[in-house]
């Protein structure tokens, strides 16, 4: 960056009152502060350079030369309206998990979209490796070990890179820790390691500008929460319900709500349930599912508020004992609702963010293991896919939204039955020999 910056030349290709901005985009805010604590002092504590400087403000320095260095976090939405001629990504391959989850192909566009004005440009991207996704893999694919006429690709390890680092003292990590070994000080991408839900996917399942849905009186709804213990993590709900039949079937997203804590304050847990409850009355749900944390404390809360807290369970073929539906259950089953174009999401921007980034791992026995990556959080995409899952279970009735109710009469029943009161006291109201079935079925 101080090579181009005071010996590129870019300033000759810069108009009248126009200044040349060279960007460092670095992973997040401390990895900024030390990137440009470098370039600080490496220019204000040269002899020769420090000539060149004409003001050092927070993260700026400002050339006399008319070109400016800029130090920027990933999380800054556009870099646009710069004049670009060179600039660096340091660590790209991480910008996912602490920026945009397309904050890499972002911010990428936006420098290259700066250097347009200019003859010779030049881009550098460096990082460590990491998940097989993203710019820094997709560059890795396209130009490491092929000729390539707009991009170099340099795989080296760290005794390559940096000799003074000994050998032996890179032997005893690799002995704790053989899988982050290979990434770290070898530059291998995660062989065990890989994007869950393609960016694809979860783009095309999103409806835009749809942020809730309204209770329907035709709809049966499924309402799935992740419960919080007050603290990082939210609280959240999701409710969704099921529309078409056999090819058409598909899992609509209808309403989507957190509450988390706030730097002053925490969250009021008992209040969150009774939100909660009176969320679910409007879409005539009487339970809520949910996994297994504070199961007791969770089901006595929402039993007081009149809702049942129900953990999961499903019966696989060969197994006497049900089993619990799990989180990482619940979105391998969520898995093929996204691929085939079957569900349809709420412009939800946590949410989004969360299903982007979810991590697979196998694990042994053929397992696969999807979970948040190392830092990050679930709490949205847990409810919704939980909510999916159980949704997408749910038997087809294809009667369901055609049943209607004669005017008077408020419930379904057979003469002598004790159902189907009309609306006044008056005598029981038969419907129908297949009347107490149906009731029996919906109650």
């Amino acid at each position: 960056m101080c090579f181009e910056a005071i010996f590129g030349g870019h300033e000759q290709y810069l108009s009248r009152g126009e200044r040349g901005v060279i960007p460092l985009v670095a992973q997040d805010q401390r990895a900024t502060k030390i990137a440009f604590g470098y370039i600080r002092d490496y220019l204000t504590r040269s002899p020769l350079l420090a000539s060149m400087v004409e003001e050092v403000l927070a993260q700026e320095i400002q050339l006399r030369n008319g070109v400016n260095i800029f130090c920027f976090p990933c999380t800054l939405r556009s870099l646009r309206g710069y004049s670009t001629p060179a600039g660096v990504m340091d660590e790209v391959g991480y910008y996912r998990l602490e920026g945009q989850v397309d904050s890499d192909v972002e911010i990428q566009a936006s420098i290259r979209r700066g250097m347009i004005n200019f003859p010779v440009t030049r881009l550098v991207k460096i990082s460590t490796p990491y998940m097989k996704s993203g710019i820094l893999f997709d560059d890795f694919q396209r130009a490491f070990g092929h000729d390539d006429p707009d991009l170099l690709v340099w795989r080296a390890s760290t005794v390559l890179m940096n000799p003074s680092i000994l050998s032996a003292r890179l032997e005893r990590e690799r002995r704790l820790d053989p899988s982050r070994f290979a990434r770290e000080y070898e530059a291998e991408f995660a062989e065990d390691l890989e994007a869950f839900l393609p960016v694809a996917w979860v783009e095309a399942a999103v409806i835009p500008g749809s942020h809730e849905q309204p209770p329907c009186e035709n709809r049966r709804y499924i309402a799935a929460c992740d419960p919080s213990g007050g603290d990082a993590d939210a609280f959240t709900l999701a409710v969704v319900h099921v529309e078409g039949q056999g090819a058409e079937r598909r899992v609509v997203h209808d309403m989507m709500k957190s509450w988390g804590r706030t730097r002053s304050t925490t969250v009021d847990l008992e209040g969150v349930v009774r939100e909660i409850a009176s969320i679910l009355k409007r879409y005539r749900c009487s339970t809520v599912y949910g996994d297994r944390y504070s199961a007791g404390w969770i089901v006595e809360r929402f039993k007081a508020e009149g809702l049942r807290y129900e953990v999961p369970e499903y019966k696989m073929p060969g197994y006497s004992e049900p089993k619990y539906l799990d989180k990482a259950t619940a979105y391998l089953e969520a898995e093929p609702l996204c691929a085939q174009g079957r569900i349809e999401l709420l412009d939800h921007p946590q949410l989004v963010r969360e299903l982007k980034l979810l991590e697979r791992r196998p694990r042994a026995g053929g397992k696969t293991l999807v979970d948040h990556p190392s830092g990050g959080h679930d709490d949205h995409a847990n409810a919704l896919c939980l909510a999916a899952a159980l949704a997408a279970r749910q038997p087809t009735r294809p009667w369901a939204s055609a049943l209607t109710l004669p005017a008077g009469v408020t419930q379904l029943g057979e003469h002598g039955s004790g159902f189907g009161m009309a609306s006044g006291g008056q005598q029981p109201t038969a419907v129908g020999g297949q009347a107490a079935h149906i009731n029996k079925y919906y109650r």
